[in-house]
């Protein structure tokens, strides 16, 4: 595309029309008038290919993958080819999503004629986690004489990929394993003999009538006993709750007037449950599952190793919360039909509605017989006792607020209560008590030797 530039309208603007006027005033020919105006739009013709022609052989490559975290800075670069030098004056632009904050979003490069290759580098800061695209890199170059400018837009793919920045889960999650030691050894006593099978030897006084393999034992002829072993590898499953609940503001993170701060629980945009996988023990095997529609857990069995991490999370940081009601009874029938080895599997969901904890009670007994589940919801300062803080009631409005957090708080104690029977276990926490009180849950499942 073809655009004037600011020299040719200046050109017009100083000389074009005074000097029609000038000829007008001096009453010369019509065919001279006509001469002079044809002479100005040639030349101002003539000068118009050029533009087009320099960026035809221009080629911009851009990285096709870029990682950072959220509110940091960096640096992207980017090369750009000029063959011959044709190109001597251009202007570089790149059209930023909302999650990506540039100052200078167009360059405007010195190009050398002895030099193909240029390197072109924008600062940009990571405002908003996510995966942000750009589809094209648009160009502009100018004409020989400079009354064009040409515009050219080249196809391009680059992704920015913004995790959560887990500085503060870091800090916070590192004095939990200070006594975990080395692999192999175990400072804190383990509470159960273990549960995965290691060997069998012959019988020794003392051993339990439990542990004895009665089927080796009519095999052999003498008794035979089972001998176990802490697991080594165990299976954990983090369920997300995606759905409506999710994307509820928080009172407190409306104050802060984050950018990323508006979702309830994609947990603080997915920053917590992100920090709670990472931070879960090396011996486990673990997967992601998000139940933001009926059958929205992964079909996929646990994995471990640095592949199956970059995959979780790819999936935690583009995470967003769906406006429907979670179905828990068809999340927990596929759970039961793909799972059949016993293992942890871990809910982060909101269990503040009356109706929606009933349906999670009745979907939950599917599997609690089956495997070991905790749950785990994000608590609130204003659901709690009436009395259970010490600050006096000011005004009958506080005293009618704290009267709602009381039955609330009395729906949540009668859940816990009602879930304790099936053998789940349901805690809540603040925000930025979170992520260690769910690691703190894991490793008191593994002390025990619960699975």
């Amino acid at each position: 595309m073809l655009v004037p530039s600011n020299r040719l309208l200046l050109f017009t603007g100083i000389l074009g029309i005074p000097l029609f006027a000038l000829l007008g005033l001096a009453e010369a020919p019509v065919a001279a008038m006509l001469g002079v105006a044809v002479l100005l739009l040639l030349m101002v013709a003539l000068d118009a290919p050029s533009a087009a022609a320099s960026l035809q052989a221009l080629k911009v490559k851009l990285p096709e993958t870029i990682r950072t975290s959220k509110g940091r800075e960096l640096v992207m670069e980017a090369t750009l080819t000029n063959p011959g030098g044709r190109c001597s004056w251009l202007r570089v632009g790149l059209g930023f999503p909302e999650g990506l904050d540039s100052e200078r979003p167009i360059l405007n490069p010195t190009l050398k004629k002895d030099l193909e290759n240029t390197r072109l580098t924008w600062n940009l800061k990571a405002v908003e986690r996510g995966n942000h695209l750009i589809h094209r890199v648009h160009l502009e170059g100018r004409s020989r004489l400079g009354l064009w400018h040409a515009r050219r837009s080249l196809p391009c793919k680059t992704e920015f990929r913004v995790y959560p920045d887990l500085t503060r889960e870091r800090n916070v999650l590192a004095p939990l394993f200070f006594r975990r030691g080395v692999i192999g050894i175990h400072h804190v006593r383990q509470i159960g003999k273990g549960r995965e099978f290691e060997q069998l030897r012959e019988y020794a006084p003392g051993d339990s009538y439990d542990d004895i393999f009665w089927r080796g034992t009519a095999k052999r002829r003498f008794p035979v006993t089972k001998m176990f072993q802490l697991e080594r590898t165990q299976e954990v499953y983090v369920a997300i709750d995606a759905s409506r609940r999710s994307a509820r503001r928080l009172d407190q993170l409306a104050e802060q007037q984050e950018p990323d701060s508006w979702p309830r629980r994609i947990w603080n945009a997915s920053s917590r449950p992100h920090s709670c996988w990472l931070w879960l023990p090396s011996s486990r095997r673990t997967n992601l599952a998000s139940s933001s529609s009926p059958i929205g857990c992964s079909a996929s069995s646990a994995g471990g190793g640095r592949s199956h991490y970059n995959t979780i999370r790819d999936v935690l940081y583009t995470l967003q919360a769906d406006p429907v009601s979670p179905d828990y009874e068809d999340v927990f029938i596929h759970i039961g039909n793909r799972l059949r080895h016993r293992s942890l599997m871990i809910f982060l969901t909101d269990l503040g509605e009356p109706w929606l904890s009933e349906q999670f009670v009745e979907g939950v007994s599917l599997v609690a017989r089956r495997h070991v589940v905790l749950t785990h919801m994000l608590g609130q300062k204003e659901i709690a006792p009436l009395f259970g803080k010490g600050d006096e009631i000011k005004n009958d409005e506080e005293l009618y607020g704290r009267l709602a957090g009381q039955l609330l708080w009395n729906d949540l104690q009668e859940t816990t209560r009602v879930l304790k029977q099936r053998g789940v276990h349901l805690t809540s926490s603040l925000q930025e008590n979170l992520v260690a009180d769910v690691v703190n849950e894991y490793l008191r499942v593994k002390k025990r030797q619960l699975i």
